[in-house]
């Protein structure tokens, strides 16, 4: 008998994952995503805590199913293609951290390449001041991406973006 995971997912092998909040408690429930645009399966499942369970922005479910704790809250087991991936990041942190709108750019290699040179810029004035950047922590994972994303590796970037958006959170 397949596990909730695996019906919910359509038993589709696993994009990404993503820690999208901060969070100590153990879920009590399994959000899941809204279908996928082509296939079985939902495009995002995520775990989540009494607490967050009742709003978490930007992750909209399709339903929520009972879970036994078996993950952190925060936990989102992604099935979605790269370049979906990609846009979630944007549209979740990566545009308000560093005002790229991918909207304005040709490809994802020239909008990491841009928010790379927006995160190199803000550590750089924090170390002419003086002063630590928190934004140092995802300089290598920024530079990862967009490397990747400049040969065409879309999986890699967002995997890479999923290291960001962790250390997104503490900003």
């Amino acid at each position: 008998m397949p596990s909730i995971v695996q019906e919910l997912s359509g038993q589709r092998d696993l994009g990404g994952l993503r820690m999208v909040m901060e969070c100590p408690a153990e879920a009590t429930v399994l959000r899941e995503g809204p279908a996928q645009d082509s296939g079985v399966g939902a495009a995002w499942l995520a775990y989540l805590c009494p607490a967050h369970a009742v709003g978490l922005d930007g992750w909209p479910g399709a339903a929520d199913h009972l879970d036994p704790g078996t993950m952190s809250c925060g936990t989102v087991l992604d099935y979605r293609s790269a370049e979906q991936q990609l846009q979630s990041h944007a549209d979740l942190w990566l545009t308000s951290l560093t005002g790229v709108d991918p909207a304005a750019h040709d490809g994802w290699a020239d909008v990491l390449d841009q928010a790379d040179r927006v995160l190199l810029a803000r550590v750089d004035e924090a170390a002419v001041a003086g002063e630590d950047s928190p934004l140092q922590n995802m300089l290598a994972f920024m530079d990862v991406a967009q490397r990747a994303a400049a040969r065409g590796d879309l999986r890699v970037a967002a995997t890479s973006l999923a290291y960001c958006e962790t250390f997104a959170q503490g900003l």
